[in-house]
């Protein structure tokens, strides 16, 4: 986090805290959120998405925090060109993965809270709650948390004791998962007002928790994949038109549809629980629907299967085509061959001055090509080798 953010005091942002009092309806959830998304889509448009990238180097291979290649990973895919770069270096491309990625890191480090900004007692209780009523129907876990949450704030003056402590430790928190990408970016350090806009973002996103926490109703974020089929029950935001000479032949012998490149923000739902005479059953209000950029792939998933995965594209030093490696092996056995001939002519030029027996003086070319075989071999492993090792962020929550 820059250094002059740190002792900036953001102010708190005026908040409806008196009307959680009451239970807020669907229609409420629905105008929130979808305030919070827009909130979150112009602080992205005004600050790091505002300029084009100019640096020629990778994007992606910056030091960029494992939470934030975990998330591009799990809410965004390049489209039929496989192009991982232009993700970043396009501007609406780069605003529609970060506001993805700003979303799941709201739903995992806020609305997955069983009470945000809780003190620690009363944060320990929910979890121990929660943990013993595993097995209880979901509704009623729900509506037993809702009482004991409104319990306790009734006690706290209606809002929660470390709310805001909590706030300004998440937006420091997304600051620092954005730094790399805006410092590569050449951006300015984040102003005043900047990190103001972020501040009031994560403050409406954790008075949505406390409305949620607060309802007997379930609230569930469900996420597209990247990759899946694109439905007409998603809102489509940005269409990718661009493809490989290579997919553009396996597209045309089979068949193309059309698919999500970019989950930016996820599908969210409330369900209630609901009697009709002498039935049950479950009433659902669609909060918001699923926000996605999508592409022309390939008509089954083994047609539009991803070429290089980004773990892959962010760990190899040097991105290797096929092509390339051959080159380069190609290369590796001329120069072997030259050295060869160079052992052979020098034997035979200065072989009269050397001390060895004859089958060692034989062997000494074959020798020094198998040596130098070995050493072009290891560098060529050394940079293509790809570290796999990804940490993977599980964000399939649902609040029950």
């Amino acid at each position: 986090m820059p250094r002059h953010l740190k002792t900036l005091q953001p102010s708190q942002r005026k908040l409806p805290f008196s009307e959680l009092q009451g239970d807020i309806p669907d229609e409420g959830h629905q105008e929130a959120f979808e305030l919070l998304y827009s909130e979150l889509n112009k602080f992205l448009k005004d600050g790091i998405c505002r300029k084009p990238a100019s640096s020629k180097k990778s994007l992606w291979k910056l030091r960029h925090p494992k939470e934030f290649l975990s998330f591009a990973r799990m809410v965004a895919r390049p489209g039929a060109d496989g192009e991982w770069e232009k993700l970043l270096r396009s501007r609406p491309y780069r605003c529609a993965l970060l506001s993805g990625v700003m979303m799941m890191m709201l739903e995992k480090h806020v609305f997955s809270d069983l009470l945000f900004g809780a003190g620690p007692e009363h944060a320990e209780l929910l979890r121990m709650e929660d943990s013993s009523m595993i097995n209880v129907e979901g509704f009623r876990r729900t509506a037993l948390r809702a009482d004991t949450n409104r319990v306790y704030l009734e006690a706290t003056g209606g809002i929660p004791p470390l709310f805001w402590k909590r706030v300004d430790k998440i937006t420091a928190q997304i600051v620092t998962l954005l730094s790399p990408l805006s410092a590569g970016l050449g951006e300015d350090a984040m102003s005043a007002s900047s990190y103001q806009a972020l501040h009031d973002i994560v403050a409406l996103a954790g008075w949505l928790n406390l409305a949620i926490r607060l309802s007997p109703k379930i609230t569930i974020f469900e996420w597209v994949q990247p990759g899946e089929t694109y439905r007409h029950s998603y809102l489509c935001i940005g269409e990718d038109k661009t493809s490989s000479s290579a997919n553009i032949d396996r597209i045309q012998v089979t068949r193309s549809r059309t698919r999500v490149m970019i989950s930016t923000a996820p599908k969210i739902s409330r369900h209630a629980h609901a009697v009709k005479g002498y039935f049950t059953g479950t009433a659902t209000y669609e909060v918001m629907q699923p926000h996605v950029v999508t592409y022309i792939g390939g008509y089954t998933d083994w047609d539009d299967k991803l070429e290089v995965p980004l773990q892959n594209h962010v760990s190899s030093r040097f991105p290797l085509s096929s092509i390339g490696l051959l080159s380069l092996v190609v290369n590796a056995v001329r120069l072997v061959a030259l050295l060869s001939l160079i052992s052979v002519l020098g034997l035979m030029v200065f072989g009269g001055g050397l001390n060895l027996p004859g089958g060692d003086l034989m062997l000494l070319p074959v020798r020094l090509s198998f040596r130098s075989l070995k050493w072009w071999l290891n560098m060529i492993l050394r940079h293509s080798e790809v570290n796999t090792q990804f940490k993977v962020v599980n964000t399939s929550w649902s609040w029950t």
